[in-house]
């Protein structure tokens, strides 16, 4: 057994769980209190009303908010990395047009005419 690992006692549906793990026990049970809340949303009138049943339910319920999550949190990354690339382009075409605007001298030439 890891000596890192605390056991945390906590109640789920009226039935206590011992849960192992790294993470503070405060997190452990806010976790647990959040499966609990789900679990206990779960329309009564389900057909199929044993415990593990509802389980089920919640774990397909929690699962698809895992999976909006991640999929709101690619889109906002490929939207992210998109805007980053219009703007490296109008960084471009910017530093295009002011070459066109201001050409570069060479070797001083044009200075020391521009001067006399």
């Amino acid at each position: 057994m890891d000596d890192a690992k605390a056991t945390v006692r906590v109640n789920i549906c009226g039935t206590e769980y011992p849960i192992q793990a790294e993470e503070e026990p405060e997190y452990i049970q806010r976790i647990a209190a959040y499966v609990d809340e789900r679990m206990r949303e779960v329309p009564v009138s389900v057909t199929m009303q044993s415990l593990t049943s509802v389980a089920v339910l919640t774990a397909i319920r929690i699962a698809d908010e895992l999976h909006k999550e991640r999929e709101k949190q690619t889109k906002q990354v490929v939207s992210e990395s998109m805007q980053n690339e219009r703007i490296t382009e109008l960084i471009r075409r910017m530093d295009e047009l002011l070459e066109t605007l201001i050409p570069e001298q060479d070797d001083g030439q044009e200075n020391h005419d521009r001067s006399c």
